[in-house]
Formats: structure tokens, C-alpha cells, sequence
């Protein structure tokens, strides 16, 4: 993992406008506002401004109002991290999603979304979500075999190495500058 993070480019020295955009199994397409925080050849981390707290995007974690979330998107992974972060600074927990066909630009990030997703609360505890939707989806014909199988690549990659994924990306935060 360390080689695809060597810098390719400097973080962003003022907030940058990018673009996420997540198109959905059936799709439909969702765009969310962000800020560049670096972009190199095979990864991009993007920041989302949370303003309002609660369980927005029906987490199972609450989050505090004026939070943030990082999202770290690599080129060739079979996911997605999202490092979300309080007002103070503290990871409140992590997410990952089970993605393909990532795009890398300094307007947009974006990917498709394989709905599988995980996770990790602050104590370490992981949560999947959506094992039910996802089967149903392969059932119905709305995933390709490719993609069921690009999902079961990150369910495997999250289940056995999140931690060691986790604090690679803390690493590289500390390298790059970011939240410091």
C-alpha cells in the first residue's frame, strides 16, 4: 500500500472545490460537495463538511454537528475509506464502501457503488451493512458477476486487513500534513 502513496502532487494549499459522485446499482447518480485535499496519480482524498449532526446518511454511529469526513478513493481498490472526524478533531469512526470504476480528477471523484458497506466504530467494532440488498441485486440480474465478485474482493480485504488500512491512512496523513 506505502507505493501507491507516494505523493504525486502537494495537498491542496487552500480549499478546492471537487466533486463526489456516487452512481448507484440502479443508475441513479448522487453528487456531494466537497473540498480537494490532495490528489496524486492512484489516490484522492476529498473532505465533506458535516453541518448538521444526527445519523445523516443513515449511519449507525451519531455524528456531532460541524464534523468532518475524509474520503480516501484509490484508482485500482475495491473500496473506499471514510475517516469522519468531530468538531474537536477525534475519529468518530471509519467507512468503507465496497466501489469500482474510480475516477480521478481534480473536479470530481468519482465511482459506482457495489452497496456493501462497513463500519468501524471508535472501540474498533465492525458493522457490515447491506448484505441483504446486495444478494437481492445479484439475484435480480442488477449486478454483474464482476461486480458481485468486486464486492466480495473488499468485504474480504475490509474483514481481514481494516486495521492495518486504517492506520496505513493515518500514516500518510502524518506524511502529507493533513489534519495536523
Amino acid at each position: 500500500m506505502a507505493r501507491e502513496h507516494t505523493p504525486g502532487s502537494e495537498p491542496a494549499a487552500s480549499p478546492r472545490p471537487i466533486i463526489e459522485r456516487k452512481t448507484k446499482p440502479d443508475g441513479s447518480e448522487r453528487t456531494y460537495p466537497c473540498e480537494l485535499v490532495h490528489l496524486a496519480p492512484t489516490f484522492a482524498v476529498i473532505r465533506f463538511h458535516m453541518q448538521i449532526g444526527g445519523t445523516i446518511f443513515g449511519t449507525p454511529i451519531a455524528i456531532p454537528p460541524n464534523s468532518v469526513s475524509d474520503g480516501w478513493f484509490w484508482r485500482n481498490r475495491p473500496y473506499n475509506l471514510y475517516r469522519m472526524r468531530g468538531p474537536d478533531g477525534a475519529i468518530l469512526a471509519h467507512r468503507f464502501d465496497a466501489v469500482t470504476d474510480v475516477r480521478l480528477s481534480p473536479d470530481e471523484v468519482a465511482y459506482r457503488d457495489l452497496v456493501l458497506d462497513w463500519w468501524v466504530a471508535a472501540d474498533d467494532t465492525l458493522i457490515e451493512e447491506d448484505r441483504d440488498e446486495l444478494e437481492e441485486l445479484i439475484g435480480a440480474g442488477a449486478l454483474t458477476i464482476a461486480d458481485a465478485e468486486r464486492a466480495e474482493e473488499a468485504a474480504r480485504l475490509v474483514f481481514s486487513r481494516y486495521r492495518h488500512i486504517i492506520d496505513d491512512v493515518a500514516k500518510v496523513e502524518r506524511q502529507l500534513g493533513i489534519n495536523q
